[in-house]
């Protein structure tokens, strides 16, 4: 199998341009103006775009053979025609391991072959935990020969090698010379050089002998003027023919270059398959096994043994692999490792990278396959260097104890709570001396100890922190002993102080020891201009033990001025809830607003209490001529809704109902009132029942005339259509393209202009559609998917209506 070199690029016109483009006989999807008439861009072609535009020309009916016709008919020669067919017939599975064709000496591939990319697992997944096995599924990394470094001294030379012969000192010149198909390489006015089989180290002294013919300098000292020196160099690399088999992910014949090693044959057929072997490929040259490669090796260690430059018809063989093993816990590379006869526990911990700091190190278990059963296995640190894994061995690797054995702890009202050392006669002081000492909410008359033995079975004492600060007491610790010192504010309830009414800012602060009702006035900003201050109740908590009182109400008569005075002396205590009172008669400005067709529009303060929409229009002068009446509208704020509502019902309540409930109820800001307003303003229509009393916020808009209908929902093209009064929903919605699949015809409904909504009337088989006005929007909701009935439910059903039927028949009997 030939593998083109793949360079990244966007040459898809093109090569569509050179396979598919057949003038006005081509689809237009597959034509392209500019053919290609150059190798390179053909090999440019990734193996995933040239099998994207094959499965294309499959569509259109089109064979290997017709495309290679294109192809000749565009100017393509016989060459590039060539590794095209080899391409496709390569990616298409017709391609056999004999089927060779003239390649680029260089062909080698860059990224891997299309036929892998079912291998590209997730690191840490099975498929990828046999060490070795990802590496040849690497997309990043390269293993092109690099021609641009010093041939390597060890080169053997061979037909379809190009050498640059330069000369230089006392006389200059470059011979460029193939090395031809009897092995040698022709240099004018001298004979045949025989270099094939040699190394370029040999070939160039054989080369510097036949040239002392022309250039007597050659061989003079370097000082001397007619000293003449010879360079020889490799400027194009034959192609060699390797067979690669065995357990490789594609086995074949390949056409690699010749600075190829193993190590780039392996990559080239994907590498080894699971069952194959990463520690003994074997490289046969003549007949005769002349190295073996250890993948291991070279992964871990850079080792190059093995690893030769590849020759034509070396074979590189992938047998089976001997002995696996799988390592399993606290290392730093897990998983399944390869191991060669005489390898030991030692060595595979090396292939690991070693133990992570967690693991437990002095012994090892494992699950070992022996005859017909599995048996456990403990395998200890001294045994390590001599004891061998045996194929199919599980190891797991534990971890440490998660467990002090020299720990106490303290925690709560310290500066430095936490786990410290245990040392013999280590008393209680010391230990609160060393978290820095107790802190400022410490409660210091009760603490608890409790000590354990051996950390398992558990006991408490309380002891008082005062003696212990007064050095009247102190306690020898134990191993595993823990310290809990209270903070005293836990111990107590969080008393608050709160204030609402006709205040500027009311507030709920915790509680302070002798904070006066004027100073908490005065925090919470003071009176507001409705304010009373002669009146202001204050709520406080009573102790009743006959459970019949719940609070106790004073009413406590301030200065509006809040002055420093002596009479200033009425001390809020724990949980007091202060209530100032509103002036009375006293009422907020009202706000509402009237938009559109009308012929004064803005915003209006309400007067008088009962104010309606006919009053607020009179005020406004009236609606214009251009007025869509039937379309006016009422906009109302939504007295349940509070910016903050929503963060709290997520974020504190656990009911998910209650959830549901308050966040639909609040998070809508202001809704549509759909009003009437023909009838409010033809005669008898003031004061009636359409003639709704304004509040503040209300907003009162009046469209302009309306031509158009808008459907929405499930049918096929939601759009915007022109009224007619003629036409009915169903006219509409066939305009639409129709209801989709998934509406439900039964629950349309119509919003009106002003607001109102209308719905389908269900009557056994006829249903009854909405009268159409201008503006309208007519929704179509989504059926609801049903779960289909299970096998099991199915019986049941079943087995009732027939229990009902035995039932109904035995009655009637």
């Amino acid at each position: 199998m030939i593998r083109i070199p793949i360079i990244s690029s966007g040459t898809k016109l093109l090569v569509l341009a050179l396979l598919f483009t057949l003038g006005a006989g081509v689809p237009q999807t597959l034509a392209q103006s500019n053919p290609i008439t150059d190798q390179t861009k053909l090999m440019s072609m990734s193996d995933s775009e040239l099998m994207e535009f094959w499965q294309q020309a499959q569509k259109q009916g089109y064979t290997i053979e017709q495309i290679k016709a294109m192809a000749l008919a565009r100017g393509l020669t016989d060459q590039q025609i060539g590794l095209l067919e080899q391409r496709l017939r390569g990616l298409v599975g017709e391609n056999s391991s004999g089927n060779t064709s003239p390649v680029n000496p260089l062909a080698i591939v860059d990224e891997p072959p299309a036929y892998l990319d079912g291998f590209n697992a997730p690191v840490g997944t099975a498929k990828d935990s046999l060490f070795g096995f990802s590496f040849f599924m690497n997309s990043t990394i390269s293993f092109s020969p690099n021609l641009n470094l010093a041939t390597p001294e060890t080169y053997v030379l061979g037909p379809g090698d190009e050498l640059a012969i330069g000369v230089w000192g006392a006389a200059e010149n470059t011979y460029y010379v193939p090395v031809d198909r009897e092995g040698a390489v022709r240099i004018p006015n001298l004979g045949p050089i025989y270099v094939s089989g040699v190394t370029i180290s040999d070939a160039t002294k054989k080369i510097k002998s036949s040239l002392r013919r022309i250039y007597a300098g050659i061989g003079a000292p370097s000082s001397s003027p007619y000293f003449v020196g010879v360079d020889v160099a490799i400027v194009k690399v034959r192609t060699v023919q390797v067979n690669i088999i065995g357990e490789v992910k594609v086995p074949g014949t390949y056409s690699l270059s010749a600075l190829s090693t193993v190590l780039n044959g392996l990559y080239a057929s994907g590498g080894p398959t699971r069952e194959g072997t990463f520690r003994n490929i074997q490289l046969i040259r003549s007949g005769k096994p002349l190295a073996t490669f250890d993948v291991y090796g070279y992964l871990l260690n850079g080792s190059e043994e093995g690893n030769l430059n590849l020759r034509d018809g070396d074979i590189i063989l992938v047998a089976p692999y001997e002995s696996q093993v799988t390592v399993q816990g606290p290392v730093k590379r897990s998983g399944i490792f390869e191991l060669r006869s005489g390898e030991t526990f030692a060595d595979l911990f090396r292939f690991t990278s070693g133990f992570k700091s967690t693991a437990y190190k002095d012994m090892v278990l494992v699950n070992r396959i022996e005859d017909d059963r599995r048996k456990v296995v403990e395998v200890t640190k001294a045994t390590f260097t001599s004891e061998q894994p045996k194929d199919g061995d599980l190891i797991r690797v534990k971890e440490v104890i998660d467990k002090f054995e020299n720990a106490v702890s303290i925690s709560g009202a310290v500066y430095r709570p936490g786990i410290y050392p245990y040392s013999k006669d280590l008393q209680l002081s010391d230990l609160i001396e060393k978290a820095s000492g107790l802190n400022d909410q410490a409660f210091l008359d009760r603490a608890i100890i409790i000590s354990s033995e051996d950390g398992i079975e558990k006991s408490s004492r309380s002891f008082s922190l005062r003696e212990i600060i007064s050095g009247a007491q102190d306690i020898a610790l134990q191993p595993y002993d823990e310290i809990y010192i209270y903070n005293k504010y836990d111990l107590q309830e969080q008393s608050i102080l709160t204030i609402e009414g006709a205040v500027n800012n009311p507030i709920s602060i915790p509680f302070i020891e002798n904070l006066s009702l004027e100073d908490f006035i005065l925090m919470a900003d003071g009176f507001s201009p409705s304010a009373n201050p002669k009146i202001v109740d204050v709520f406080r908590r009573i102790k009743d033990d006959s459970f019949e009182t719940l609070a106790e109400s004073i009413s406590v008569s301030t200065e509006g001025d809040l002055l420093l005075s002596g009479d200033s002396n009425f001390i809020l205590e724990p949980n007091d809830r202060v209530s100032v009172r509103y002036l009375r008669g006293y009422n907020d400005q009202k706000r509402v607003e009237i938009n559109g067709e009308i012929n004064l529009a803005g915003t209006y303060l309400l007067t008088e209490k009962n104010q309606r929409i006919s009053d607020l229009i009179d005020r406004a002068g009236g609606i214009s001529d251009y007025a869509y009446v039937a379309g006016a509208s009422l906009v109302r704020k939504n007295p349940y809704y509070k910016a903050d509502i929503q963060n709290t019902v997520i974020n504190n309540l656990n009911d998910s109902t209650a959830v549901a409930t308050d966040s639909n109820l609040n998070n809508q800001e202001s809704f549509k009132v759909g009003i009437d307003l023909s009838r409010i303003l033809q005669e008898g229509g003031r004061g009636s029942k359409y003639d709704l009393i304004l509040e503040d916020g209300d907003v009162l808009i009046i469209p302009s005339t309306k031509e158009t209908i808008k459907i929405e929902g499930e049918v096929l093209v939601p759009s915007m259509v022109r009224f007619d009064d003629n036409y009915t929903v169903l006219d509409y919605i066939n305009k639409s393209g129709g209801f989709s699949n998934n509406a439900k015809k039964g629950k349309t409904y119509v919003i009106y202009a002003n607001g109102d909504i209308a719905s389908t009337k269900n009557f056994l088989f006829f249903r009854s559609y909405p009268k159409i006005r201008p503006g309208a929007v007519i929704l179509v909701p989504t059926r609801p998917q049903r779960s289909s009935l299970s096998v099991q439910e199915g019986v049941g059903i079943t087995t009732g209506l027939v229990t009902i039927g035995l039932l109904v028949e035995r009655l009637l009997r």
